[in-house]
């Protein structure tokens, strides 16, 4: 089976953080064993779904799919 071109990591995208913010996720990596990437990566999308309103990635995708197909391409 091959892999969805679509849903490989190659956008890059970074963020400042100050010295406490980084200290707590530094924090949250100790307590969870996430890497960091890992662990904010998991954040911004659970923060991005639920503005939202849709429970998974899965949900979005659905709705996603659907919505392009009723959409003609201008180009």
């Amino acid at each position: 089976m091959q892999q969805n071109s679509k849903r490989l990591r190659a956008h890059r995208t970074g963020i400042n953080l100050d010295e406490y913010e980084d200290n707590l996720i530094d924090a949250l990596v100790d307590y969870t064993g996430i890497e960091k990437a890992a662990l904010l990566r998991q954040m911004v999308m659970r923060e991005a779904l639920e503005m939202l309103g849709v429970r998974d990635i899965h949900e979005f995708d659905a709705v996603s799919v659907a919505v392009s197909q009723t959409i003609p391409k201008l180009h």
